[in-house]
């Protein structure tokens, strides 16, 4: 018990260093109504995030389409996700500010603009940051979804050995950012636990940090993720930006 305990408090104390919490909508858009998802969210609903971001109610916003939106016509799989960064949980709580709005922001009646009709929400995760690179710019993100058998091991080392090898590769081979993030909620023994992200400027740095490499045999020296997370990272996706707004800081 003594262990469990020291386990927990060393865990906690790691992840209230974040400070950010953010929100991911997953969305699934028919590949011959995407044009019009996009241009709807682009031209209308992004004025609305913006009034929020300059309201006080949120952060910073990301849009985003999956690599293989519109080509792989999977119901069951996300074209498009949403981030919505909020500072902590008490805004995040009142996240419906961000929408009461949207009549007199649009000047139009919201719902003949929505994007409802044509989407369809799968999922909304919430999570909390535990350590980032300062955020810089950036075209496609790579989303690693893990379940590390040791949570607190698997992000020690993220912090430790990882971070500052990635920071001396900041804008190397296109290189743009990294961050951890906890899962708060949904939680469940299928789902991921932990997310961690990359940042490059262009698809094919994406594409070739997803390509099975050697990495610096001074940093595998000293990494235990095959302890910590023996069976490796359950999901990996490929995303562009298609817009950011707001700031992280």
């Amino acid at each position: 018990m003594k262990h469990l305990i020291k386990y927990v408090l060393l865990f906690v104390s790691t992840i209230v260093l974040g400070q950010n919490v953010i929100e991911v909508h997953y969305r699934h858009v028919d590949s011959d109504k995407i044009a019009e998802f996009e241009f709807k969210e682009n031209e209308y609903w992004s004025k609305v995030k913006q009034a929020a971001i300059d309201d006080g109610n949120l952060l910073a916003t990301a849009f985003l389409r999956v690599a293989d939106a519109g080509i792989v016509d999977d119901p069951t799989m996300p074209t498009h996700a949403f981030v919505l960064v909020f500072k902590d949980f008490e805004q995040l709580a009142n996240s419906k500010s961000i929408w009461a709005n949207a009549g007199k922001v649009l000047g139009v009646d919201p719902s003949t603009v929505g994007t409802a009709e044509i989407s369809k929400t799968l999922m909304v995760q919430r999570y909390k940051l535990i350590d980032e690179l300062p955020l810089q710019e950036f075209k496609y993100a790579v989303w690693n979804y893990s379940k590390p058998k040791n949570l607190n091991g698997f992000v020690d080392e993220n912090i430790k050995l990882w971070k500052p090898h990635f920071k001396k590769n900041l804008g190397k081979n296109g290189f743009a950012g990294w961050g951890i993030f906890a899962r708060v909620y949904p939680q469940g023994m299928n789902e991921s636990s932990v997310l961690t992200y990359d940042h490059y400027t262009t698809l094919a740095s994406a594409m070739n940090a997803l390509s099975p490499m050697d990495y610096d045999q001074s940093i595998i020296s000293k990494s235990k993720m095959s302890e910590y997370d023996p069976n490796g990272f359950r999901y990996r996706v490929l995303l562009e930006l298609i817009e950011f707004q707001g700031s992280v800081k």
